[in-house]
């Protein structure tokens, strides 16, 4: 994959999430527990059509285009535990999460009838990395995939990754298992072809519109039949916050699967569930930590003083509404990394901040440019912060780009240094790679290096889960502590469905939810 290649897979994947959900956020569970019932047909809305149908260079966020007839791995459930699918168990060999084992079910077989085994899920994972897909990145650390046996199998790593698990469940496409005759023209596994997958349905191009809807039937003798809620699947791409809404209201379709706030409380009042998620956090990155472009914020005062001067529960009410939760952290409560003690870091109080920037040798303020680009809500953030750290001095001078890649380019060329991001909720071990370590291409466009956050990186994924837990605690406090970002407000994964609709559920360890998990309950 080129460079540029990577630096534009890196910012779809941690901003494509803000897409479909450029509202704000705060869980909603779905109240709905009834037992599951038999359906026809199940109608998905999503707000743009995806990039590909091949798991191999699908991006992320489009994943339910691939899931829905290509099987994973490993099944991530709705309380976000991991569970057999293709792979009936697997395990870490030895110390320091350097080998991955995986043994296969016996009775899975592909849509073309041949079966699922140790070779056939090899050249699936090989071809995945090789692939030009925004997420080969995540299997670089793979220097093999040995076949031990008909049905099992070893991927070995460079370097220690807990992450191999959560990679290889059904919403990355990497863990979605294409069959060799899939494999032996990927090039063909477009809207114009059937899929070649071993997932309950199978893509049907005579029922498809590239652009407009995507059909995908239930596929006979599937090895779990019971997950086949419904007998067809039609995910409809329809952009519009309100169309969609009004397509949902006259039964058009069952789910709206990243629903808009500002038609969320019209889906409320018509007696829809709705479902949120705070996942994608909006704020600052303070990428200049050493002071390169702008002396200031080489100072540590300095950049905590940026969170001091930000009213995060006011700037997440005006620009994200009831669905915002403010947040001084990179990860929401509930998931890995979260601290309880570092949320309490930064609460608003302006005189504290001017009294660290005098104290920093700037009692007049100073002035920052700061980029931002014209997606997912990214603009409109950037303006309110704008406003919060005036009031102590601090003028933004404010560069907004109105495309991706200009956003990019300009994010690691060491020209501004600052940068307002949304940034899709993440382990801490896949942050480290995306967000913090000299490593991540766009997030640490001035490389930052710090030797005991390397340290605690280096720990924590080696680290069994248990002591992991704690390393990840203390990333995210060195995070906090030190003010390398300025994280404001989460905005969620939301959704909205007709009241009868079962299984739709997310939380902190799963705040996407599943099709596959979805069924009639009348």
């Amino acid at each position: 994959m080129s460079r540029n290649a990577c630096r534009k897979s890196a910012v779809v994947l941690a901003l494509a999430t803000a897409v479909a959900a450029c509202g704000g956020g705060s869980k909603t569970a779905s109240t709905n527990t009834g037992a599951p019932k038999a359906g026809n047909t199940l109608t998905v809305a999503v707000g743009s059509p995806p990039n590909s149908l091949n798991p191999g260079t699908v991006d992320n966020a489009f994943t339910t285009f691939t899931l829905l007839a290509y099987d994973p791995l490993i099944y991530q459930a709705s309380d976000g535990s991991l569970q057999p699918d293709l792979a009936k168990s697997w395990k870490y060999v030895g110390a320091g999460n350097k080998q991955f084992d995986l043994t296969l079910r016996a009775n899975a077989k592909f849509s073309d009838g041949s079966a699922v085994d140790a070779k056939a899920v090899k050249a699936s994972l090989d071809y995945a990395r090789k692939a030009l897909g925004p997420q080969a990145p995540l299997l670089a650390g793979v220097t093999a995939i040995n076949v031990t046996g008909p049905l099992s199998l070893s991927i070995m790593l460079a370097a220690p990754n807990p992450m191999v698990p959560q990679v290889l469940t059904q919403y990355y496409g990497i863990g979605q298992i294409i069959s060799p005759k899939g494999l032996a023209a990927p090039k063909e596994l477009t809207v114009a072809n059937g899929s070649a997958g071993a997932g309950p349905y199978v893509f049907e191009p005579k029922q498809s519109v590239a652009g407009d809807h995507y059909t995908y039937l239930a596929r006979p003798g599937y090895f779990e039949p019971a997950r086949q809620h419904y007998k067809k699947v039609v995910v409809r791409v329809i952009a519009n916050p309100q169309a969609v809404l009004n397509a949902l209201k006259t039964g058009q379709v069952d789910v709206v699967a990243g629903g808009d706030t500002s038609t969320a409380s019209q889906a409320t009042a018509a007696g829809m569930q709705v479902v949120s998620m705070p996942f994608v956090w909006q704020g600052l990155n303070l990428i200049d930590r050493g002071g390169e472009v702008s002396k200031p914020l080489g100072d540590v005062r300095v950049r905590q003083a940026i969170n001091y001067a930000i009213d995060r529960k006011t700037v997440s009410q005006a620009v994200l509404g009831k669905y915002g939760v403010p947040t001084v952290e990179t990860v929401v409560k509930g998931a890995d990394g979260y601290s309880a003690q570092a949320a309490g870091k930064y609460p608003y109080d302006p005189e504290k901040a001017k009294s660290l920037l005098t104290a920093a040798g700037y009692p007049n303020g100073f002035t920052l440019p700061v980029l931002s680009v014209q997606f997912g809500g990214i603009d409109t953030m950037a303006q309110a912060i704008s406003g919060q750290l005036a009031k102590v001095g601090i003028k933004v001078k404010l560069t907004t780009v109105a495309d991706t890649q200009t956003y990019v380019t300009d994010m690691t060329n060491r020209k501004f240094p600052v940068v307002v991001v949304a940034y899709g909720g993440q382990s801490m071990y896949l942050e480290g790679a995306g967000l913090f370590l000299p490593a991540a291409a766009v997030f640490n466009g001035f490389k930052t290096a710090s030797p005991n956050l390397a340290t605690l990186y280096a720990k924590a994924s080696a680290a069994d889960p248990k002591p992991r837990a704690a390393f990840d605690v203390q990333m995210q406090e060195y995070l906090v502590d030190n003010a390398w970002f300025a994280p404001v407000a989460f905005s969620p994964v939301l959704y909205f469905a007709r009241a009868d609709l079962g299984g739709l559920k997310v939380n902190a360890q799963a705040p996407v939810a599943c099709p596959l998990d979805w069924f009639n309950t009348k």
